[in-house]
């Protein structure tokens, strides 16, 4: 049986189910069930549903250690036991009102959400080989891990769609609503931080070609045996350079903008669960399967659900220093006159801003790196900074002018208020229905 404190423990937040509406819930830990209920402990109990008072204590241990309260803090342990056991109380209300209302889940999505958790287990862990390691600890098996975690996420599911069904769907904010939220909360908003209107030259490390063949031809091999019928999910693990790999190459939900142009131009175009080519960008080649697309609607634009194996492209010394030596030579042309525009036209290896003139838009002082701050904010209007080396290549920026700190405006805010006015409707949304909710189910709370 594995221990709940040891390394496979399924992690589980202490939180409230509408965090910022993030759809984030309490999933409790399955402990080993007691030779005899007659020696335990009861916390709570909820309708018929027992909650122990060993549960709560292991929740509370892990929280505490998640959050830095000491053991030997007893006033904020205290707390902490109190919020946890109404949050386990919590949890079982909800799923007592998902079971009168017929909320269920299928395999599929148990299996699914399942496969999500064991690889985020991985990454959190370092790889399949501590992975293993961490099986052998406990003395179990990935089948036998599967098996403890699929209530656990069956629950969390449940939760999930009830709450999105009973609350999510019916909670919508209108203009009104979010111009009132706007003036409600100005003062809190704080300030637009001062900004740089920044161009760019992008000057990439490229690999030679020798090593780019290499590349699309392991690629090429990788491809062929997916399409002959391997596991994609499989080979990302072990083929992939992208940390993605440990998750079976999944990239999630993602629009326009999200990625390099390259690798959407690709992805936006393939239909669900077909392979691409080898496609290059300047991190190597990638491998591309959509598993679904989302077509705009009226409240969100296009997006694909996409997973993808790497084959890195790693430069060499030498390539960096060949990169260095010709953005130092851009440079020096456009402090003889050259025309930036022109130059980050024929020469910038950043396709989403070569044809646009470079422009990288207004960009916030408090976002730049420490050392590019420095440098940048100390440039005139029209001033060429001296090549920085980023993961990626040379950069060479050019001020095109400066946005100083201001207030925000209604609309250049809009959509971010109307987040936090959704979020903030929901979370009255919830507390309501919840309340509502718990009216109906019979809670005794024994300690």
């Amino acid at each position: 049986m594995i221990r709940s404190a040891g390394p496979l423990a399924r992690r589980s937040p202490i939180v409230r189910p509408f965090p910022a509406f993030a759809l984030t819930v309490l999933a409790a830990l399955s402990l080993p069930a007691p030779p005899s209920l007659a020696a335990e402990r009861i916390a709570a109990i909820v309708n018929k549903t027992v909650i122990l008072s060993s549960e709560v204590d292991e929740q509370v241990r892990q929280a505490g250690a998640r959050y830095g309260v000491s053991p030997s803090d007893s006033v904020n342990t205290a707390k902490l036991r109190k919020e946890v056991l109404n949050q386990l109380i919590e949890k079982e209300v909800i799923l007592a009102e998902a079971t009168r209302l017929g909320v269920t889940v299928s395999p599929k999505d148990v299996n699914e959400g399942v496969d999500q958790e064991i690889g985020a287990l991985k990454e959190r862990l370092g790889g399949d080989e501590q992975f293993r390691q961490a099986l052998a600890q406990e003395n179990t098996t990935e089948a036998g891990l599967r098996k403890k975690y699929e209530p656990e996420v069956r629950e969390q599911l449940v939760i999930m769609r009830t709450i999105s069904k009973e609350v999510q769907s019916k909670t919508q904010v209108t203009d009104a609503e979010v111009r009132a939220f706007y003036v409600a909360n100005k003062d809190s908003i704080g300030k637009r931080p001062e900004a740089l209107r920044l161009a760019h030259i992008l000057i990439a490390f490229e690999p030679d070609s020798i090593q780019a063949k290499r590349a699309r031809q392991r690629a090429d091999s990788i491809r062929t045996a997916v399409v002959k019928g391997g596991s994609f999910a499989k080979l990302a693990e072990r083929f992939s350079d992208d940390p993605s790999g440990k998750r079976g190459g999944d990239l999630g939900i993602f629009g326009r903008g999200d990625m390099v142009p390259e690798f959407e131009d690709v992805a936006f175009g393939l239909k669900p669960k077909e392979i691409s080519t080898p496609v290059r960008t300047r991190f190597g080649f990638h491998l591309i399967e959509v598993l679904e697309h989302f077509p705009a609607n009226d409240s969100l634009p296009e997006r694909v659900h996409a997973r993808h194996i790497m084959i890195a492209t790693k430069p060499t010394p030498a390539d960096e220093e060949r990169a260095r030596v010709r953005a130092l030579a851009l440079r020096d042309s456009l402090l003889h006159g050259a025309d930036f525009g022109a130059m980050a036209k024929r020469y910038s290896m950043d396709a989403a801003t070569r044809d646009s003139a470079g422009s990288l838009g207004e960009v916030p002082v408090p976002g730049l790196a420490p050392n590019m701050r420095e440098v940048l904010t100390a440039l005139r209007e029209g001033e060429v900074s001296t090549p920085f080396k980023r993961d990626s290549g040379y950069h060479i920026f050019k001020v095109l002018g400066r946005v100083p700190e201001a207030e925000y405006k209604y609309d250049e805010i809009k959509d971010d208020l109307k987040r936090m006015a959704q979020n903030k409707k929901l979370e009255d949304a919830y507390k309501r229905w919840y309340d509502r909710v718990k009216k109906t189910v019979n809670v005794e709370i024994k300690e």
